[in-house]
Protein backbone atom coordinates (compact mmCIF):
# COMPACT_ATOMS: atom_id res chain seq x y z
CA UNK A 1 0.00 0.00 0.00
CA UNK A 2 1.11 2.81 -1.13
CA UNK A 3 2.06 5.44 1.95
CA UNK A 4 0.37 8.45 2.55
CA UNK A 5 1.70 12.38 2.65
CA UNK A 6 1.81 14.32 5.45
CA UNK A 7 -0.72 16.25 4.00
CA UNK A 8 -2.91 12.97 3.19
CA UNK A 9 -2.24 12.69 7.27
CA UNK A 10 -4.22 15.79 7.63
CA UNK A 11 -7.51 15.79 9.53
CA UNK A 12 -9.82 18.02 6.72
CA UNK A 13 -10.15 20.58 9.21
CA UNK A 14 -6.72 21.08 9.65
CA UNK A 15 -5.77 21.17 6.10
CA UNK A 16 -8.49 23.80 5.35
CA UNK A 17 -7.40 26.09 8.15
CA UNK A 18 -4.14 25.71 6.50
CA UNK A 19 -5.31 26.26 3.32
CA UNK A 20 -7.28 29.51 4.38
CA UNK A 21 -4.35 31.04 6.42
CA UNK A 22 -1.64 30.76 3.45
CA UNK A 23 -3.91 31.77 0.25
CA UNK A 24 -6.56 34.00 2.43
CA UNK A 25 -4.99 34.77 5.40
CA UNK A 26 -1.90 36.57 4.12
CA UNK A 27 0.20 34.40 6.23
CA UNK A 28 3.86 34.17 4.47
CA UNK A 29 4.94 30.44 3.42
CA UNK A 30 7.74 31.40 5.30
CA UNK A 31 6.04 31.66 8.87
CA UNK A 32 4.53 28.26 8.80
CA UNK A 33 7.99 26.62 8.55
CA UNK A 34 9.83 28.84 10.68
CA UNK A 35 7.29 27.98 13.62
CA UNK A 36 7.56 24.54 12.50
CA UNK A 37 12.04 24.52 13.50
CA UNK A 38 10.97 26.80 16.40
CA UNK A 39 8.97 23.88 17.86
CA UNK A 40 11.40 21.12 16.88
CA UNK A 41 14.12 23.98 19.08
CA UNK A 42 11.77 25.11 21.63
CA UNK A 43 10.43 21.47 22.91
CA UNK A 44 13.52 19.65 23.05
CA UNK A 45 15.14 22.23 24.81
CA UNK A 46 12.16 22.21 27.42
CA UNK A 47 12.06 18.38 27.42
CA UNK A 48 15.80 18.34 28.35
CA UNK A 49 15.34 20.44 30.62
CA UNK A 50 12.68 18.21 32.03
CA UNK A 51 14.49 15.07 31.92
CA UNK A 52 17.87 16.30 33.56
CA UNK A 53 16.08 18.21 36.53
CA UNK A 54 13.85 15.18 37.14
CA UNK A 55 17.25 12.71 36.76
CA UNK A 56 19.03 14.82 39.19
CA UNK A 57 16.87 16.09 41.72
CA UNK A 58 14.01 13.67 41.48
CA UNK A 59 10.02 14.36 43.37
CA UNK A 60 11.96 17.97 44.41
CA UNK A 61 12.50 18.83 40.66
CA UNK A 62 9.79 21.56 40.49
CA UNK A 63 11.51 23.90 43.06
CA UNK A 64 14.14 24.30 40.59
CA UNK A 65 12.49 26.33 38.22
CA UNK A 66 11.23 29.16 40.10
CA UNK A 67 7.76 30.36 40.74
CA UNK A 68 6.64 31.69 37.52
CA UNK A 69 6.55 28.37 36.18
CA UNK A 70 4.46 26.99 38.69
CA UNK A 71 1.92 29.89 39.34
CA UNK A 72 1.01 30.06 35.72
CA UNK A 73 -0.02 26.28 36.03
CA UNK A 74 -1.99 27.34 38.85
CA UNK A 75 -3.83 30.00 37.36
CA UNK A 76 -4.71 27.53 34.47
CA UNK A 77 -6.66 25.00 36.63
CA UNK A 78 -9.06 27.23 37.39
CA UNK A 79 -10.04 26.55 33.47
CA UNK A 80 -9.57 23.07 33.26
CA UNK A 81 -12.75 22.81 30.59
CA UNK A 82 -9.93 24.23 28.40
CA UNK A 83 -7.16 22.42 29.44
CA UNK A 84 -4.55 20.44 27.09
CA UNK A 85 -2.37 17.82 27.23
CA UNK A 86 0.72 19.87 28.89
CA UNK A 87 -1.84 21.56 31.91
CA UNK A 88 -0.06 18.95 34.53
CA UNK A 89 3.75 19.88 33.14
CA UNK A 90 5.09 23.23 34.86
CA UNK A 91 7.91 23.87 32.22
CA UNK A 92 5.01 23.93 29.04
CA UNK A 93 4.59 27.43 31.41
CA UNK A 94 7.60 28.52 31.54
CA UNK A 95 8.14 31.91 29.57
CA UNK A 96 10.89 31.78 26.62
CA UNK A 97 12.93 34.35 28.34
CA UNK A 98 13.13 32.16 31.28
CA UNK A 99 13.67 29.55 29.76
CA UNK A 100 17.59 30.46 28.52
CA UNK A 101 18.41 31.50 31.73
CA UNK A 102 17.23 28.15 33.31
CA UNK A 103 19.51 26.31 30.44
CA UNK A 104 22.31 28.67 31.88
CA UNK A 105 21.73 28.12 35.35
CA UNK A 106 21.62 23.99 34.99
CA UNK A 107 24.19 24.03 32.32
CA UNK A 108 26.22 21.24 34.55
CA UNK A 109 23.13 19.14 33.41
CA UNK A 110 22.38 20.26 29.81
CA UNK A 111 25.22 21.49 28.47
CA UNK A 112 26.61 17.96 27.51
CA UNK A 113 23.35 17.46 25.27
CA UNK A 114 23.16 21.35 23.53
CA UNK A 115 26.29 22.54 21.81
CA UNK A 116 29.36 25.16 22.98
CA UNK A 117 28.26 27.51 25.66
CA UNK A 118 29.41 30.90 23.75
CA UNK A 119 28.43 29.84 20.64
CA UNK A 120 24.84 29.43 22.32
CA UNK A 121 24.97 32.28 24.07
CA UNK A 122 25.72 34.65 21.65
CA UNK A 123 22.80 33.41 19.61
CA UNK A 124 20.02 33.96 21.83
CA UNK A 125 20.01 37.10 21.05
CA UNK A 126 19.02 36.63 17.35
CA UNK A 127 16.91 33.29 18.58
CA UNK A 128 15.18 35.58 21.07
CA UNK A 129 14.05 37.84 17.86
CA UNK A 130 12.76 35.07 15.42
CA UNK A 131 10.79 33.85 18.47
CA UNK A 132 9.36 37.22 19.14
CA UNK A 133 8.81 38.23 15.46
CA UNK A 134 6.44 34.68 15.39
CA UNK A 135 4.88 35.93 18.63
CA UNK A 136 3.81 39.05 17.77
CA UNK A 137 2.73 37.85 13.75
CA UNK A 138 5.17 39.77 12.38
CA UNK A 139 6.67 38.68 8.85
CA UNK A 140 10.08 37.01 9.34
CA UNK A 141 13.13 37.87 8.49
CA UNK A 142 14.61 36.27 4.93
CA UNK A 143 17.58 34.64 7.03
CA UNK A 144 15.64 33.74 9.51
CA UNK A 145 14.68 30.15 8.70
CA UNK A 146 18.61 29.01 8.04
CA UNK A 147 19.58 30.65 11.02
CA UNK A 148 17.11 28.65 12.94
CA UNK A 149 18.06 25.95 11.12
CA UNK A 150 21.41 26.04 11.74
CA UNK A 151 21.01 25.94 15.38
CA UNK A 152 18.96 22.80 15.29
CA UNK A 153 22.19 21.04 13.31
CA UNK A 154 24.48 22.16 15.74
CA UNK A 155 22.26 20.96 18.27
CA UNK A 156 22.71 17.32 16.28
CA UNK A 157 25.20 15.76 18.36
CA UNK A 158 24.66 16.88 21.68
CA UNK A 159 20.62 15.79 21.24
CA UNK A 160 22.40 12.30 19.65
CA UNK A 161 24.13 12.36 23.15
CA UNK A 162 20.68 13.04 25.27
CA UNK A 163 18.14 10.56 23.89
CA UNK A 164 21.20 7.43 23.02
CA UNK A 165 21.87 7.76 26.91
CA UNK A 166 18.61 7.52 27.84
CA UNK A 167 17.89 4.01 26.01
CA UNK A 168 21.52 2.95 26.65
CA UNK A 169 20.48 0.66 29.57
CA UNK A 170 23.14 -1.05 31.90
CA UNK A 171 22.71 -4.13 33.22
CA UNK A 172 21.92 -4.67 36.97
CA UNK A 173 24.58 -5.86 39.20
CA UNK A 174 23.01 -8.64 41.49
CA UNK A 175 25.95 -8.01 44.10
CA UNK A 176 24.50 -4.19 43.80
CA UNK A 177 23.25 -3.30 47.51
CA UNK A 178 20.22 -1.31 46.37
CA UNK A 179 16.41 -1.57 48.08
CA UNK A 180 15.36 -1.13 44.43
CA UNK A 181 17.72 -4.45 43.28
CA UNK A 182 16.28 -5.73 46.43
CA UNK A 183 12.99 -5.97 45.71
CA UNK A 184 13.06 -6.38 41.54
CA UNK A 185 16.32 -8.31 40.93
CA UNK A 186 15.82 -10.47 44.36
CA UNK A 187 12.52 -10.25 44.08
CA UNK A 188 11.97 -9.67 47.74
CA UNK A 189 8.95 -7.17 46.92
CA UNK A 190 5.86 -8.72 47.83
CA UNK A 191 4.28 -7.54 44.53
CA UNK A 192 7.80 -8.89 42.47
CA UNK A 193 6.66 -12.31 44.65
CA UNK A 194 3.31 -12.05 43.25
CA UNK A 195 3.79 -10.76 39.56
CA UNK A 196 6.72 -11.84 37.79
CA UNK A 197 6.31 -15.77 37.16
CA UNK A 198 2.45 -14.94 37.06
CA UNK A 199 2.80 -12.63 34.31
CA UNK A 200 5.07 -14.33 32.21
CA UNK A 201 3.35 -17.80 32.69
CA UNK A 202 -0.72 -16.51 32.39
CA UNK A 203 0.05 -13.36 29.71
CA UNK A 204 3.35 -13.75 28.22
CA UNK A 205 4.65 -10.43 29.67
CA UNK A 206 8.66 -10.16 30.83
CA UNK A 207 9.82 -7.81 33.25
CA UNK A 208 13.50 -6.53 33.14
CA UNK A 209 15.22 -3.81 35.35
CA UNK A 210 18.08 -1.91 34.21
CA UNK A 211 19.21 1.67 34.81
CA UNK A 212 20.88 4.45 32.58
CA UNK A 213 23.01 6.97 32.97
CA UNK A 214 22.51 10.56 31.72
CA UNK A 215 25.61 12.14 30.21
CA UNK A 216 26.39 14.26 32.95
CA UNK A 217 26.19 11.92 35.80
CA UNK A 218 28.95 9.63 37.28
CA UNK A 219 28.30 5.80 37.04
CA UNK A 220 28.20 4.41 41.17
CA UNK A 221 31.05 2.49 41.96
CA UNK A 222 30.97 -1.18 41.54
CA UNK A 223 28.19 -2.95 43.95
CA UNK A 224 27.70 0.33 45.67
CA UNK A 225 23.92 1.67 45.57
CA UNK A 226 21.96 3.34 42.67
CA UNK A 227 19.22 4.81 44.42
CA UNK A 228 20.18 8.34 45.55
CA UNK A 229 22.83 8.76 42.48
CA UNK A 230 21.76 12.36 40.75
CA UNK A 231 21.95 10.94 36.94
CA UNK A 232 21.23 7.86 37.44
CA UNK A 233 17.63 6.69 35.76
CA UNK A 234 15.66 3.42 36.76
CA UNK A 235 14.37 1.32 33.68
CA UNK A 236 11.73 -1.03 34.80
CA UNK A 237 10.76 -2.64 31.06
CA UNK A 238 7.58 -4.46 30.38
CA UNK A 239 8.17 -6.86 27.08
CA UNK A 240 4.41 -7.44 26.46
CA UNK A 241 5.10 -10.07 23.16
CA UNK A 242 1.45 -11.07 22.05
CA UNK A 243 -0.14 -8.49 23.81
CA UNK A 244 -0.16 -4.60 23.09
CA UNK A 245 -1.46 -1.37 25.50
CA UNK A 246 -3.40 1.31 24.64
CA UNK A 247 -0.99 4.02 26.59
CA UNK A 248 -4.20 6.74 27.62
CA UNK A 249 -6.24 3.13 29.03
CA UNK A 250 -2.95 2.79 30.59
CA UNK A 251 -2.43 6.06 32.00
CA UNK A 252 -5.98 6.08 33.33
CA UNK A 253 -5.62 3.15 35.56
CA UNK A 254 -5.94 3.39 38.88
CA UNK A 255 -3.11 1.37 40.19
CA UNK A 256 -1.14 4.62 38.52
CA UNK A 257 -1.23 6.47 41.89
CA UNK A 258 -0.22 9.46 43.51
CA UNK A 259 3.34 7.81 44.14
CA UNK A 260 3.60 6.46 40.76
CA UNK A 261 3.07 9.57 39.07
CA UNK A 262 4.54 11.71 41.37
CA UNK A 263 7.84 9.48 40.77
CA UNK A 264 8.05 9.12 36.87
CA UNK A 265 9.91 10.48 34.31
CA UNK A 266 8.22 9.35 31.26
CA UNK A 267 5.73 5.79 30.34
CA UNK A 268 7.49 4.80 27.39
CA UNK A 269 5.29 2.70 25.07
CA UNK A 270 6.46 0.99 21.73
CA UNK A 271 5.02 -1.98 19.90
CA UNK A 272 5.49 -4.81 22.11
CA UNK A 273 6.43 -3.16 25.27
CA UNK A 274 5.97 -0.48 27.87
CA UNK A 275 8.74 1.20 29.36
CA UNK A 276 8.41 3.07 33.08
CA UNK A 277 11.64 5.13 34.00
CA UNK A 278 12.59 6.76 37.53
CA UNK A 279 14.88 9.08 38.67
CA UNK A 280 17.25 7.27 40.67
CA UNK A 281 17.92 9.96 43.53
CA UNK A 282 14.85 9.16 44.94
CA UNK A 283 13.76 7.33 47.64
CA UNK A 284 13.94 3.29 46.94
CA UNK A 285 11.20 2.10 48.85
CA UNK A 286 9.10 4.49 47.10
CA UNK A 287 10.68 3.46 43.69
CA UNK A 288 9.95 0.02 44.51
CA UNK A 289 6.21 0.78 45.02
CA UNK A 290 5.88 2.61 41.75
CA UNK A 291 7.06 -0.25 39.94
CA UNK A 292 4.71 -2.69 41.35
CA UNK A 293 2.08 -0.23 40.94
CA UNK A 294 2.91 0.22 37.09
CA UNK A 295 2.78 -3.69 36.72
CA UNK A 296 -0.68 -3.98 38.13
CA UNK A 297 -1.41 -1.11 35.73
CA UNK A 298 0.09 -3.02 32.75
CA UNK A 299 -1.48 -6.73 33.11
CA UNK A 300 -5.14 -4.64 33.71
CA UNK A 301 -4.63 -2.46 30.62
CA UNK A 302 -3.69 -5.48 28.16
CA UNK A 303 -5.68 -6.48 24.92
CA UNK A 304 -4.97 -8.89 22.36
CA UNK A 305 -2.16 -7.86 19.51
CA UNK A 306 -3.25 -6.41 16.31
CA UNK A 307 -0.94 -6.02 13.77
CA UNK A 308 -0.75 -2.82 12.64
CA UNK A 309 -0.38 -1.37 8.78
CA UNK A 310 2.43 0.74 7.50
CA UNK A 311 0.41 3.67 7.23
CA UNK A 312 -1.08 3.47 11.17
CA UNK A 313 2.74 2.42 12.50
CA UNK A 314 3.27 6.21 10.98
CA UNK A 315 0.41 7.83 12.22
CA UNK A 316 1.08 6.73 16.10
CA UNK A 317 3.27 9.72 16.83
CA UNK A 318 -0.21 11.82 15.59
CA UNK A 319 -3.12 10.10 16.94
CA UNK A 320 -0.81 10.47 20.78
CA UNK A 321 -0.30 14.04 20.86
CA UNK A 322 -3.23 14.75 23.25
CA UNK A 323 -1.96 12.31 25.91
CA UNK A 324 0.00 13.84 29.10
CA UNK A 325 3.97 14.19 28.16
CA UNK A 326 4.95 11.98 30.20
CA UNK A 327 3.90 9.67 27.70
CA UNK A 328 6.25 8.83 24.84
CA UNK A 329 5.04 7.31 21.86
CA UNK A 330 7.12 6.81 19.20
CA UNK A 331 9.12 9.71 19.80
CA UNK A 332 13.30 10.06 19.96
CA UNK A 333 12.92 9.11 23.79
CA UNK A 334 11.39 6.23 23.01
CA UNK A 335 13.67 4.68 20.57
CA UNK A 336 17.17 6.49 19.80
CA UNK A 337 20.51 4.79 20.98
CA UNK A 338 24.06 4.43 20.18
CA UNK A 339 23.55 2.33 16.86
CA UNK A 340 21.87 5.31 15.27
CA UNK A 341 24.97 7.89 15.40
CA UNK A 342 24.45 8.28 11.27
CA UNK A 343 20.50 9.33 11.72
CA UNK A 344 19.34 13.03 12.09
CA UNK A 345 17.80 14.02 14.79
CA UNK A 346 15.65 17.06 13.70
CA UNK A 347 16.11 16.95 9.85
CA UNK A 348 17.37 20.10 9.77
Amino acid sequence: MRKRSTWQRFSAETRHSINQALFSGGMPQETLALYSRWWQLETYLRSLLYVELRSSYGVDWTSHIGQGATSRQQMDEARKYMATADWEDPLSYLDIGKLFPQLEEHWDLVGPSLMDRETLLARKPELMAIRNRLGHLRRPHADDLSRLQQTLRDLEKGAFAAYSTYNSYWQIDRETSDPVVDAWVHEEHRTAQRLINHARQQYEVGFNLYHSLRPYAQPPNPGSPITGNPGSVWVATFNTLTRDVDPAVLWRDSYLNENSRELLIHMLVDYGSVTFTFPAVDDGARVADAIGESFDAILLSLRPRRELSDVELHEVPMRNIRLDPRIQVGSAWNHVDETMATMTMFGA
